[in-house]
């Protein structure tokens, strides 16, 4: 038994070994030409003893790379936070909910050959800003701000491909926004996103 047992614990030693051996090598469509369609998200919550803050951003971005491992285009973001607050002297709830959308370029490049593939990128453009503020107290109202803006953002990260033309990345990010009336604030996070690479050539 112990020669069988042996033989098959090799066997898928090998097996998983030559697996691993060509994802590793697996090229990634990332050559000049190719096209890139896909996105990212991030979520977030902060919870202090009399507030708490929910966050949620998505950025579909489409592009093409202009050489090898260089991609120009463009992305459109839309995000929505809600950070709610109670006052413990009078008990009054006031919640702020927040819209913002970005259209703008997008510039990347990723570095090297392999399947795992880091990478940075910037992005930037116009902007909105859409504040609603409420409260529970009695006849209170809600109102309404829109503000028009700048955003500038780069991030970081690793691209991970699972086959030549899908592609999972992993980056930490940090914007720069700032609007009318309003004093510029910077954001850090942390982002996930999934995009497909198409050859130009075989969509025609």
């Amino acid at each position: 038994m112990m020669p069988v047992r042996f033989y098959k614990t090799a066997h898928g030693w090998i097996l998983t070994a030559l697996m691993l051996a060509m994802v590793i090598v697996l090229p990634a469509q990332t050559e000049k030409g190719m096209l890139m369609i896909g996105g990212s998200s991030n979520i977030s919550e902060a919870i202090q003893n009399t507030s708490s803050t929910f966050s949620l951003g998505l950025a579909p971005s489409f592009g093409a790379f202009v050489i090898r491992n260089f991609v120009v285009g463009g992305t459109y973001s839309f995000s929505v936070s809600s950070a709610k607050t109670v006052n413990a002297t009078t008990d009054v709830r006031s919640t702020t909910s927040t819209f913002t959308t970005l259209v703008g370029p997008l510039l990347k490049y990723y570095i090297g050959k392999k399947a795992m593939k880091p990478f940075v990128s910037a992005n930037g453009g116009y902007s909105v800003y859409t504040q609603i503020k409420s409260n529970s107290s009695p006849g209170s109202t809600a109102s309404i701000t829109n503000y028009d803006g700048f955003q500038m953002g780069a991030s970081a990260g690793i691209a991970y491909f699972f086959n030549p033309h899908v592609g999972l990345e992993t980056a930490l990010y940090v914007t720069t926004s700032g609007y009318q009336t309003q004093i510029p604030t910077t954001r850090f996070g942390f982002s996930l996103g999934l995009y497909t690479f198409l050859d130009k050539k075989k969509t025609e």
